[in-house]
């Protein structure tokens, strides 16, 4: 297949030029490298992901309409679905490694149970879900800060500085009166201060290189 324009020929089953858009002349003829086979079911997999979302959404409603909920809880309940559904594509597309895969599974935790707590007002998700979400994923991090070291933070440097800021989100719970209990909020954030000290103290060059490149502008 010629491209006119860009003066190229392409083997395959290719309908336009993939650098210009334009159409192509000529007969197709095989490629030499075979087919990639796994956009196939990467593509099966983002249609049957958006028709279980739709279905998702309307159990939601549905679910809502049915109970008499309100319309904040239906439409935190939407978003919930929502925030996974960009999750799961995520990982479907892009094929992220599994630390990676981990520290966004935690912001979404940490997403869905604020948008819960926005919902329904319930104090106990703000006293110890939240809290309790921040500290497990503050301990994970730690983990593997000391095990990892400078390749972890070269990896994963923002998703430590989202762990950070979130293990101090339940402290604004606490300011806001949205808690019960204050202790859980302050061990938390206590937790955060500590991997603060503990990337400065074995991984503090490589975390200025990496902020550095963050930061830049």
């Amino acid at each position: 297949m010629h491209c006119d324009r860009c003066q190229l020929d392409f083997t395959g089953q290719l309908d336009h030029c993939p650098l210009c858009g334009s159409a192509l002349k000529g007969t197709p003829v095989p490629a030499v490298f075979p087919e990639n086979e796994w956009a196939r079911p990467k593509k099966l997999a983002r249609r049957s992901l958006i028709a279980l979302t739709l279905v998702g959404l309307a159990l939601v409603i549905f679910a809502g309409v049915l109970g008499g909920a309100s319309i904040v809880t239906i439409v935190a309940g939407c978003a919930a679905v929502l925030i996974s559904y960009v999750f799961v594509r995520n990982v479907v597309v892009h094929s992220p490694s599994f630390l990676r895969m981990v520290q966004r599974y935690f912001l979404v935790l940490i997403a869905l149970a604020l948008l819960f707590l926005l919902a329904t007002g319930d104090r106990s998700v703000a006293t110890y879900v939240v809290p309790a979400i921040s500290a497990i994923a503050l301990l994970v991090n730690g983990v593997l800060v000391v095990l990892f070291r400078n390749t972890f933070v070269q990896g994963y440097a923002k998703y430590l500085l989202y762990e950070l800021v979130l293990g101090l989100v339940p402290l604004a719970l606490v300011a806001a009166g949205m808690t019960t209990w204050a202790v859980p909020s302050i061990i938390t954030a206590i937790g955060a201060l500590l991997l603060l000290v503990l990337m400065l103290t074995l991984t503090r060059r490589q975390l200025a290189d990496e902020l550095r490149k963050l930061f830049h502008a």
